[in-house]
């Protein structure tokens, strides 16, 4: 042992009785030395009492006392060692623990079922938190491991709420935009379209897909009251029309057949077809006598328009930059020729399969209709040529 020699005090009394009173004081010292040794032999937590080992020794040579200092030096030397090799083998255990808990943490992080696995990487941590320390040489590498994976976890989980937030505000856009679409069905005058339109809307919501369903409530009350406006006033209107005799009703389909002859005085006609076919329905009934003449003038006319834009259409795709009036009178014709050619082969196809056709009940007035269309389409186009024939 490498301490000076001390000197303890002074004799005040006898010899014998000095040297009793030091030697009790040794007692003392090895009381202490005797009961941080009981602590560590019943505690499981040994680790905790390295430091008082650290301080009886550190300490012990100063205290006033007479007795084997030797000897209690070789118990806590003995002491100092055991908990030495308790505290590594402890940190090696520890060490093991967290790689097998570092391993389980990139496994879990990995995953995308997020309410699973954040519970998951919680437990972990529990359990990291819980383990004691490692060896100060690898105590730098693996917290900051285990820091990393953690931290691109939450990164990865934050960066997939943040999308499904986003996503779910582009879907709330895409309802909001429908409800404005939706607004449309209020200038539907006819009771009978509008039922139509709305079963094609319902279709559309449907197709929207999922929300929130506080908000998916709100946007389908929003629904609910824009077909509710629209068919409390297509009603109204219903009632109205009602009211209105045959003859006012047909006075106003003779004012739009008028203005279809007007606007189909010209190869480029300007008419709003859409605008003119509401209009069209919302006029009441004329009366059987003038029903059918009437219906058939529109038919025509507002299928002559029709096919005439479609005509336009196809021109301004097909033209050359700069043609003249007289190229694109020469192109338009080639074009209807074109469509006529396949209208009339449509037809006779259909001509020649109609009598193979067994006659259900019911078929032979479907399969009237759709011939009289055939015909109609034929007629329209030789129509629109002869027109075509006579400006050039």
């Amino acid at each position: 042992m490498d301490f000076p020699d001390l000197i303890i005090g002074e004799l005040k009394e006898t010899e014998e009785q000095t040297l009793t009173y030091y030697k009790e004081r040794f007692d003392l010292a090895v009381g202490q030395v005797e009961a941080v040794k009981s602590k560590i032999e019943s505690n499981t937590n040994k680790g905790s009492f390295l430091m008082k080992v650290i301080h009886l020794k550190d300490t012990m040579h100063e205290f006033d006392a007479i007795g084997d200092f030797e000897g209690l030096y070789a118990t806590l030397n003995a002491l100092h060692t055991e908990l030495d090799e308790y505290i590594e083998a402890n940190r090696q255990k520890n060490l093991d623990i967290k790689t097998a808990l570092l391993v389980e943490l990139k496994e879990v992080a990995e995953s995308h079922d997020w309410k699973a696995s954040s519970a998951l990487v919680k437990e972990i941590q529990g359990k990291w938190l819980k383990t004691g320390a490692v060896a100060k040489e690898k105590r730098a590498e693996i917290e900051d491991a285990f820091k990393d994976v953690t931290q691109r976890f939450y990164e990865r989980r934050s960066a997939f709420y943040a999308d499904l937030s986003k996503m779910a505000e582009e879907k709330e856009s895409a309802f909001e935009e429908f409800l404005e679409k939706a607004e449309a069905l209020k200038s539907i005058k006819d009771i009978a379209e509008l039922h139509k339109v709305i079963s094609t809307y319902k279709e559309q919501w449907h197709a929207l897909g999922k929300i929130k369903p506080a908000k998916h409530s709100e946007f389908w009350e929003q629904f609910q009251t824009i077909i509710k406006a629209a068919l409390n006033q297509a009603k109204k209107i219903e009632k109205v029309k009602s009211k209105i005799s045959p003859e006012a009703n047909r006075n106003s389909k003779e004012a739009i057949i008028g203005e279809l002859e007007k606007a189909n005085e010209s190869i480029l006609p300007k008419v709003d077809l859409n605008a003119i076919n509401r209009k069209w329905k919302a006029i009441g009934p004329v009366g059987k006598k003038f029903s059918e003449e009437l219906s058939e003038k529109y038919l025509r006319l507002s299928g002559i328009i029709s096919e005439k834009k479609f005509l336009n259409t196809l021109v301004e795709k097909k033209s050359k930059k700069g043609a003249s009036d007289d190229d694109l009178n020469k192109l338009r014709i080639r074009l209807v020729r074109g469509l006529l050619d396949r209208d009339y082969s449509e037809l006779k196809t259909f001509e020649e399969n109609m009598g193979k056709f067994n006659m259900a009940s019911g078929l032979d007035n479907l399969l009237d209709r759709k011939l009289a269309q055939q015909k109609l389409k034929v007629e329209i186009k030789k129509d629109i040529l002869t027109e075509l024939k006579k400006a050039w």
